[in-house]
């Protein structure tokens, strides 16, 4: 690897580092730096070719949802979690007084996440 091409893999790295930082969409972070979501995508892909994968379940995971009705009236059941699996081992769980404001900030952080 030439020194140029370390250059822009260390300012790759940095810009990456920082998008995950910023609590932005691709695309908002994208637009805000000028710089085009393609190749923000390329520079992502490069960077993660070589990592391994993580492990990911082989069958999907179903969590049983509060209604309205028993949120309304306090009769979830147990009062048991929400829970949410992300790749690298990231475990969420949102409980059912999650205030709106958190629950509407986790959103947004996923969306730029995935």
């Amino acid at each position: 690897m030439d020194e140029n091409e370390l250059t822009k893999t260390e300012l790759w790295t940095k810009r990456i580092q920082d998008f995950h930082e910023s609590g932005l969409s691709r695309k908002e972070w994208c637009q805000k730096h000028q710089i085009p979501q393609s190749t923000f995508s390329y520079w992502i892909r490069k960077q993660t070719k070589g990592q391994p994968k993580p492990e990911q379940p082989e069958e999907p995971v179903f969590a049983k949802l509060p209604s309205e009705q028993e949120v309304a009236s306090d009769l979830s059941a147990n009062d048991v979690p929400v829970t949410i699996y992300l790749p690298g081992s990231i475990r969420i769980e949102i409980g059912v007084g999650c205030p709106a404001e958190l629950m509407a900030s986790l959103i947004h952080t996923l969306n730029a996440y995935a």
